[in-house]
């Protein structure tokens, strides 16, 4: 049995954190280009979009735009409005308009599936390689994607993308939400995975991005039961223009949403 130096196994353990690290960048990097390239993505200043999230809390349907650069953004529909500016996140008429999905999770959750692979080239993500991984009998690229501390509302928070090792196109992403207030106090071994399997993408000015995706309960490696719901995009639109930042600004009946 070899037994390494102290000194070495820093070394080694430094070269094999460096090499899975950058094993991650390739696949990732790999996922990117093949859903139209991080530098399209950031070409652009603002997206809208037309969303409905179907499951057993109910229906929501509503149209979003966001200033893909501040990540400020606008939340419409009939039964409510949000909006978030700067970081802080408003609501009406009133706080449980969304029958009791938080807020602020609800302000940005569609908006980050909507944007896979591209969120998680923002800052503060941390990409590792998980090697290979099968669904359903099939072989893909796993990368793993955390978040550092104090990164969003929930930096622990994670990820694990699944991309086709031919085409580099995400099929699937299973997660684990720390939000506090779904949370609830709970360990974080205590907290169920889901995942959301990609069932159609769309082409929209130049860039592929999800369609339609149903999200499952996450058991060793495979996704349970039936769906749990249903996430759908249409009529998407990315513009080089960033939005009015007015447009985000809270009105004077709403109230602002906690944390």
């Amino acid at each position: 049995m070899l037994h390494l130096s102290p000194h070495r196994t820093l070394a080694c353990l430094s070269l094999l954190s460096f090499l899975l690290g950058s094993s991650a960048f390739a696949q990732l990097d790999r996922a990117l280009e093949a859903h139209g390239g991080v530098t399209k993505w950031k070409s652009f200043g603002s997206v809208e979009f037309d969303q409905t999230w179907t499951s057993a809390k109910g229906l929501k349907k509503d149209h979003q735009l966001f200033d893909l650069r501040s990540r400020d953004g606008l939340i419409t529909s009939a039964a409510y409005t949000l909006g978030a500016r700067g970081g802080e996140v408003w609501i009406k008429p009133a706080l449980d308009a969304l029958g009791g999905t938080p807020p602020r999770f609800y302000m940005w959750t569609p908006f980050y599936f909507f944007g896979m692979p591209f969120v998680f080239a923002d800052p503060g993500v941390v990409q590792e390689s998980l090697g290979k991984k099968t669904f359903q009998g099939q072989e893909f690229d796993a990368v793993k994607v955390t978040f550092k501390k104090g990164t969003g509302d929930s930096s622990d928070d994670f990820y694990t993308a699944y991309l086709d090792p031919k085409s580099g196109q995400m099929k699937l992403v299973s997660y684990v939400v720390t939000y506090a207030a779904l949370r609830k106090d709970k360990p974080m071994d205590q907290l169920e995975p889901h995942a959301l399997v990609f069932e159609e993408w769309q082409d929209a000015n130049g860039l592929r991005v999800p369609k339609r995706g149903k999200f499952y309960n996450w058991k060793n490696e495979s996704i349970e039961g039936e769906p749990l719901g249903v996430m759908e995009f249409s009529n998407v639109n990315f513009s080089e223009k960033a939005p009015e930042a007015a447009k985000f600004a809270k009105p004077a009946d709403a109230v602002i949403a906690p944390l």
